[in-house]
């Protein structure tokens, strides 16, 4: 699977961010999982996270608060209380983000949307055609003649 650069990036700053960690802290996060953020980060990146600056003024990715969210969740977060709250508020932010792909991207919606464009499009072309000036077509003098006639053959017959 190919990661991406965004992704990358993020790895890089959450090696920055658990670089930061007191040791204790930094200890109940697998080795392993430090070794991959660390392996697949962006080696482009410089992005050294600070202790003076407060986190959320350190223009994280979002990316990055996911996995900052994550780490806190699963090895950070000793209080069972809180984890199952954090647990809550994480499945009714998965609930709605979920709900929103969803109508966002709901065959019957898109196709709704199409019918609503195409009915716009052609009350608007009906709307130029009624706005356009009405030819009158002209007749030459044979058929103003026929016309006459047939005009003068339909009187007779009825």
């Amino acid at each position: 699977m190919e990661i991406s650069k965004n992704t990358r990036i993020a790895y890089a700053q959450i090696v920055s961010f658990i670089n930061l960690l007191p040791e204790k802290e930094k200890n109940k996060i697998p080795n392993n999982l430090i070794e991959f953020f660390y392996n697949e980060k962006d080696k482009g990146e410089i992005n050294k996270l600070s202790l003076d600056i407060p986190i959320e003024e350190q223009n994280l990715k979002d990316e990055t608060w996911n996995l900052i969210a994550l780490l806190y969740l699963k090895y950070l977060c000793e209080d069972k209380n809180e984890k199952k709250e954090l647990e809550k508020i994480y499945a009714e932010n998965d609930r709605k983000y979920m709900k929103e792909i969803k109508e966002k991207y709901d065959p019957e919606n898109i196709f709704k949307e199409r019918e609503k464009r195409r009915n716009k499009e052609k009350d608007m072309v009906k709307e130029k055609q009624e706005n356009l000036p009405i030819e009158i077509p002209k007749e030459n003098i044979i058929q103003k003649i026929k016309r006459f006639f047939n005009k003068l053959f339909r009187k007779k017959h009825t």
